[in-house]
């Protein structure tokens, strides 16, 4: 029996959302859905590719500063683009992590993974030497990538304020960047012809797709 069988990531960011749940204010819980509400009734989503349409090509540096084609990936098999806030992200670390228990199983069902944040390499860096990532984690500079995907929204400031005060996390900074901008989570499957053949997106960054979702979905493709 293969360790991902029974893994589930849903466990492990439960213990976040019950750990921040408690500590954070009733304030500041308001905030936190408020912006999330926000993305959810503003047309965010609307606004993000979808199954069928052309995935952007892209050229990022890697946790190794080599610069990872994502067109070239793709010469290899179907490739899974996973993005995420950051390392300072207690979500998005216990997502990483176990993607990066995955990506075996992924890559011998003839697919590929990359997984990118918009933060500074010296971060990424940090960040994949820490947890031995056997995968690419890619740097998104500006959010250029995430952009190209429909996924970057700015921070209106009474979340800045949230982020700053609280959380001592100058988003800005984080990025090394010219603005206060995150992407929605989210998880694509692309195929060799450059199309999209599935996502799986939620403006609540404290909800993930498991990864087991995405490995049958490879499987299934391999089969097909």
């Amino acid at each position: 029996m293969k360790n991902t069988e029974n893994f589930q990531l849903e466990t492990r960011l439960k213990k976040h959302r019950d750990f921040w749940g408690s500590k954070l204010t009733s304030a500041e819980n308001e905030t936190m859905e408020r912006h999330i509400e926000f993305l959810r009734e503003s047309g965010a989503l609307d606004k993000v590719l979808k199954r069928g349409d052309q995935a952007p090509e892209f050229n990022l540096k890697n946790q190794n500063g080599e610069i990872i084609s994502s067109s070239e990936l793709l010469k290899n098999g179907s490739l899974v683009v996973s993005f995420y806030r950051g390392s300072w992200c207690p979500y998005c670390v216990e997502e990483v992590k176990a993607l990066d228990l995955f990506y075996p199983e992924i890559q011998e069902n003839g697919a590929d993974l990359v997984v990118l944040s918009p933060q500074s390499f010296t971060r990424t860096e940090k960040q994949a030497n820490e947890l031995h990532l056997k995968y690419n984690l890619l740097v998104d500079n500006d959010n250029k990538t995430g952009k190209a995907f429909g996924l970057v929204y700015e921070f209106p400031q009474y979340l800045k304020n949230l982020y700053t005060e609280r959380f001592n996390n100058n988003i800005q900074d984080i990025n090394e960047s010219s603005a206060w901008e995150l992407p929605i989570s989210a998880r694509f499957v692309i195929g060799q012809d450059g199309k999209i053949l599935d996502i799986l997106v939620d403006p609540d960054y404290r909800f993930r797709p498991e990864p087991m979702v995405t490995l049958t979905f490879i499987k299934n493709l391999a089969r097909s």
